[in-house]
């Protein structure tokens, strides 16, 4: 694990914001002023957008603060839009924002304040509220408690989940583990994190500082099973391919948790349930110690889903 370099100083340290956006001309607007609302002045905000077709530009635009760098370019996905920031970025430091997510006020000072005073951190990610559609809050939140040299926590993101606007970093940093996989249409956070843990210690601040935007096209219900098979298989395989320093019963086992968590996952949507099921024998063939919880869930899952078919039958019936 690298020890990282010696403190910037807070006060002269420039913060770039990467800000990807792909038609969310209306919720852009208040994610903006999240940044430019900030108790640290000393930032700029890249914004990338992805070849939007709505009123990006115009709302972009309609900001007079220097500090704000507009590129637009052809659609490319996220981590390239992503990747294309952090090429023109001139900060110390790193930080990130999807076009619908929000900063809390002082979310920046404090990051920068904590590597300032935890040089041997090469990264730190924070607790995060969720809110919805209309901005209010919901119950669910992710909080910041692992930290250290913690790839096996991260990377299967079944233990810790680290949500990208909470993160802050080193230029540096990327220049070492490099930018976003850009064939990766999912996970490519979570594989950001991962390579970084292999260099440097990730620290957890408890501290809330971001508004994460929950929608109705992002719940599992609303997903294509058959895109997260993929992903996952993608994912799974630069684990066991790229990282042969981890112990191969460590990344597994991790893999076969994965597989088995979105198995289950998958499962309780009954049109899903088949797609489940396959993760399942999957998570099996990387861990056959997970044979027995197959079997189990297996049996529950259907007993479940045959209650709630029962209930719908029942209901049209009435």
């Amino acid at each position: 694990m690298t020890i990282h370099h010696a403190q910037l100083g807070a006060k002269s340290a420039m913060v770039s914001v990467i800000m990807p956006t792909y038609n969310r001309a209306h919720l852009l607007h208040e994610s903006i002023l999240s940044v430019l609302s900030q108790t640290y002045e000393n930032l700029e905000i890249i914004v990338v957008d992805d070849g939007s077709s709505d009123d990006t530009k115009e709302v972009v635009t309609s900001f007079s603060d220097p500090r704000i760098n507009y590129i637009w370019q052809p659609n490319r996905g996220r981590s390239n839009a992503r990747n294309h920031g952090l090429s023109l970025a001139r900060g110390n430091f790193i930080a990130f924002l999807d076009s619908d997510d929000l900063y809390l006020p002082d979310k920046i000072k404090s990051q920068v304040d904590y590597l300032e005073k935890h040089p041997e951190a090469g990264m730190v990610y924070t607790s995060a509220y969720c809110i919805n559609e209309k901005g209010e809050r919901l119950a669910h939140r992710y909080e910041a408690t692992v930290s250290g040299e913690i790839y096996e926590s991260i990377a299967f993101f079944t233990t810790v989940t680290i949500t990208l606007p909470t993160v802050m970093t080193y230029k540096t940093v990327f220049e070492r583990v490099g930018g976003f996989d850009e064939k990766m249409d999912r996970f490519e956070d979570t594989d950001m994190w991962r390579r970084i843990s292999k260099e440097y210690r990730i620290d957890a601040m408890p501290e809330f500082t971001c508004l994460l935007r929950t929608h109705s096209d992002n719940v599992l219900p609303n997903q294509d099973p058959d895109m997260i098979s993929s992903a996952l298989e993608y994912y799974a395989t630069k684990i066991m391919k790229e990282d042969q320093q981890i112990d191969m019963q460590v990344r597994s086992q991790g893999v076969a948790g994965l597989y088995l968590y979105y198995g289950m996952a998958l499962m309780r949507v009954p049109r899903f349930f088949k797609t489940g099921i396959d993760l399942m024998r999957i998570s099996n063939s990387y861990d056959p110690l997970i044979k027995r919880l197959f079997g189990f869930v297996k049996r529950r899952v259907s007993l479940r889903v045959k209650h709630l078919v029962e209930m719908v039958a029942s209901s049209r019936n009435q």
